[in-house]
């Protein structure tokens, strides 16, 4: 995909890796979802994504990403319900969009100690949107290739948790 953006021409290639992931409704049938990996990468630094689809009711998904937050000792700071607002301000029919911001002080913390140029990072955040029958989750990941290597473990360990927290809401 090609943009123009003012006087410079910026070129993004997108790169998607996917697997299946099953979950199982009350009704005991198994239902393929899929998760997918992108990473956008342009003239600045990259920026990773991961992502995963199901066909899971809308709320169910919000409800299961609270809990698997919580779970991973994060706190919910925003909760940002887009589409409702727009439905409802507008008087409209459109599809769900929520946003969840949330945080780990201790793990801000330390991170922040090892570069406070990482406060871009934070909150953490994972958006949710309705589209074609599914719910598809996806989150931002932290960059793991900084010179900084210490930081580069920190974020391998913090992109596993949002790995797992978007993993446990579509399964």
């Amino acid at each position: 995909m090609t943009d123009q953006a003012g006087s410079g021409r910026f070129a993004y290639s997108v790169t998607i890796e996917t697997r299946h992931v099953h979950h199982r409704p009350a009704d005991s049938r198994i239902i393929p979802s899929r998760v997918a990996r992108v990473r956008v990468q342009g003239t600045a630094t990259p920026t990773r994504y991961y992502q995963a689809e199901t066909t899971k009711p809308y709320d169910d998904v919000l409800a299961e990403l609270e809990l698997a937050i919580t779970e991973q000792n994060f706190r919910i700071t925003g909760h940002n319900k887009i589409g409702s607002v727009i439905r409802k301000r507008e008087n409209i029919d459109f599809p769900d969009y929520d946003t969840i911001q949330f945080c780990n002080l201790t793990q801000a913390r330390q991170m922040l100690e090892m570069s406070p140029a990482a406060v871009i990072h934070m909150p953490c955040n994972i958006a949710v949107r309705s589209e074609g029958g599914r719910v598809i989750v996806t989150t931002h990941l932290l960059p793991v290739d900084s010179p900084n290597e210490k930081l580069n473990q920190f974020a391998r360990v913090m992109n596993a948790k949002l790995r797992k927290i978007v993993d446990f809401a579509v399964e």
